[in-house]
């Protein structure tokens, strides 16, 4: 089929394709006139087929009543999750009463790892706008998205292109305030348990934990710096062996909630009280760290605002006549004092592991 730019498919080619004339094919593509649910079928087939604008494919199914925006995040390790759900809980506030409904992706699956099947998925499930959340720092497939025109928002990250939208936490300006908070109550050696190293969130969180350090002339102790892959188990381990050092820090700031759970039972089990001997920091906020003994002081994002936010850009990147250009937000974090942070006690104990108090932990 003769061609009349590189690659670019037109009306006339759809046209020809179908055996229909071109006042037929553009009724069909601009949703205008009266056209046979026969021919309307054989139009859409033939642009899909022929990749005729990703985009416009999207607003044609859209007006035969196929809505649905994809939601794309690694399946193991952030769906279940309570951060997932209240974005999830956010985007659907906002489609409900609409039309739209919601196409779960997991981007960890072999068709994200492979651009082809990665569009075909999209165009087989009818999408027509995608809320990718937390991708990994090396993902590649929010960049093939963007430029294809399908509209596209990231959550939980601010991806390196420029063309492409983002609503994030301002992760950086949480960790400094979470630092300056326990610097504020005397505290000059402090820990620090970051998360995943792949993943912009975590790498935010230390370097506000490093320039806050440093804005306060305090040193930044390498043996104190531990990565706890977001997770409580890993955070407790990392602590057990911490904590163990005849050098210790009297405060840990630990990059999410979770750790900071890890945290706590590990100083328990060696034998040191929270705050009295060893003051904890959080972040996230999650739904338990109020009711944790003791209530966890930590920075809380406003999860479901990252999802609603999201959902509304997207719905009026697909219906309003101008819509909106790329948008980089970031919602401020809030700092939660509670009581899991205290001044520094004046005697510093070193411990020795009770091997009878080693079963009591949650994380075995």
């Amino acid at each position: 089929m003769r061609r009349h730019d590189k690659g670019k498919v037109t009306m006339g080619d759809i046209a020809r394709a179908t055996g229909l004339s071109p006042m037929t094919v553009s009724r069909v593509l601009s949703n205008g006139g009266s056209v046979t649910e026969a021919k309307r079928e054989r139009v859409l087939a033939a642009a899909k087929r022929l990749n005729y604008h990703v985009d416009i494919i999207a607003r044609q199914l859209r007006a035969r009543h196929t809505f649905q925006l994809g939601v794309v995040a690694p399946f193991q390790g952030l769906v279940g999750t309570f951060y997932f759900g209240q974005i999830l809980q956010g985007i659907q506030q906002v489609l409900t009463g609409t039309d739209y409904h919601i196409a779960l992706f997991d981007s960890l699956s072999e068709d994200f790892n492979d651009v082809r099947k990665c569009v075909n998925l999209c165009h087989e499930r009818r999408v027509g706008g995608l809320i990718v959340v937390a991708p990994e720092l090396s993902a590649r497939f929010p960049g093939t998205f963007a430029s294809l025109k399908m509209p596209l928002i990231v959550v939980g990250s601010s991806p390196s292109q420029q063309g492409i939208s983002y609503i994030d936490v301002d992760n950086y300006d949480g960790a400094c305030a979470m630092t300056q908070h326990i610097i504020q109550f005397g505290h000059t050696k402090i820990g620090f348990i970051g998360g995943r190293s792949d993943l912009q969130d975590a790498s935010q969180r230390e370097l506000g934990f490093r320039k806050t350090l440093a804005k306060h002339h305090l040193p930044v102790v390498d043996e104190w710096i531990v990565q706890g892959e977001y997770e409580t188990r890993k955070a407790f381990q990392l602590s057990m062996s911490l904590l163990a050092k005849s050098r210790r820090p009297t405060a840990i700031f630990a990059a999410n909630d979770q750790m900071a759970y890890g945290v706590i039972d590990a100083a328990r089990i060696l034998g040191l009280k929270v705050p009295e001997d060893l003051s904890v920091g959080g972040f996230d906020d999650l739904e338990g760290s109020a009711e944790f003994v003791p209530a966890l002081t930590t920075v809380a994002q406003p999860m479901m605002d990252l999802g609603r936010t999201a959902a509304h850009y997207l719905l009026d990147a697909l219906n309003l006549a101008e819509p909106p250009g790329v948008q980089h937000k970031l919602l401020p974090a809030r700092l939660v004092a509670r009581s899991s942070i205290a001044p520094p006690s004046p005697e510093y104990r070193s411990v020795v592991p009770d091997s009878k108090r080693l079963r009591i932990s949650r994380t075995n």
